[in-house]
Formats: structure tokens, sequence, C-alpha cells
């Protein structure tokens, strides 16, 4: 044997010592179930594959509109090629991210809110702010509704010549 074929040999040999079993190849579809009859498997694959187109047929039939795509911000209306799609989007966000900051520097602080009776100057905890507010404003409806029940009627500021 020359060296050339030797070395084919130890190739070949480390070849078949390292392939996969049949199992895995089964699995993988590369070879067919030896157990079932050649015949058997022509028509077992065009069966599978029958069902498979039906399967597609039936859900291409049922896959919702693009409108309804759009709707739900799944398909972007555009007449962008879909190369584009990507940078377009990128571009859409950018200029919303930077409206947004824009918005923000230019908001204005906390004592201006408060100022404007927009924010409520308060030591309490966020979360009791709103039950605090709210126990302010029934006492102050309380005191409001004592004061008209003690103050005198129009026949008795007529009489004292107020009105």
């Amino acid at each position: 044997m020359t060296t050339h074929q030797i070395h084919t040999t130890e190739d070949l040999d480390k070849f078949l010592q390292d392939r996969p079993p049949p199992e895995e190849l089964i699995e993988k579809n590369i070879l067919k179930d030896t157990n079932v009859e050649p015949a058997l498997q022509q028509h077992n694959e065009e069966v599978k594959k029958a069902r498979l187109e039906d399967a597609l047929n039936s859900k291409l039939e049922h896959r919702p509109p693009p409108e309804e795509l759009i709707d739900h911000n799944i398909l972007h209306e555009t007449q962008l090629a879909p190369a584009l799609q990507k940078q377009a989007d990128e571009l859409k966000r950018s200029q919303l991210e930077d409206a947004l900051n824009t918005k923000i520097e230019h908001r204005p602080p906390p004592s201006e809110l408060i100022e404007h009776n927009i924010l409520h100057e308060s030591n309490v905890a966020p979360g009791i702010q709103q039950q605090t507010e709210e126990l302010k404003r029934t006492q102050l409806e309380s005191t409001l509704n004592s004061k008209l029940e003690r103050r005198p009627s129009l026949d008795t500021l007529i009489e004292k010549h107020i009105l």
C-alpha cells in the first residue's frame, strides 16, 4: 500500500467512527425509517406533505387582514421599501425621544407648580397625600356648613337694619 492509500484508509476509518448513529440520521430526516417498506414510506411522505399543505392553507385563509395587523402595530403602514423600514422606525423613535427630552428640559420647576396649585407641598408620603387632601376638604366643608347653620336669617338681618 502506498502512503496515500494508507492516509485515505485512516481518514475513512476516522470518518466511519465519528459518523452519527442511524437513529440520529432518521430523526433529522437524512435517512428514511427502515422499519417501513419503501412503497409505504413514499405514501406516508405524501400524506404528511398533504396535511402540512392543508394546515398552511387553513392558516392562510384565517389570517387577519393587513388593516387589523396595522391596528395592532404588527405591520407598519408605510410606502417605504422593507429594507429602509428599520432605519425609518429608528429615526421616528429618535425624533420622539428628542421631543420628549426637550419637553422635560422646559418643564416648570416644582416650586412653580406649587404656586399654581398644580402640585401640593406636603411632608406627607405620596401614598397618603390624596387621603390628606380629602380630609382637609372634608374639614373645610364641615366648617363652612356649621358657619352657614349659625348665620342669621334674611329676616333677622333686615330687622337689625343690616340689609
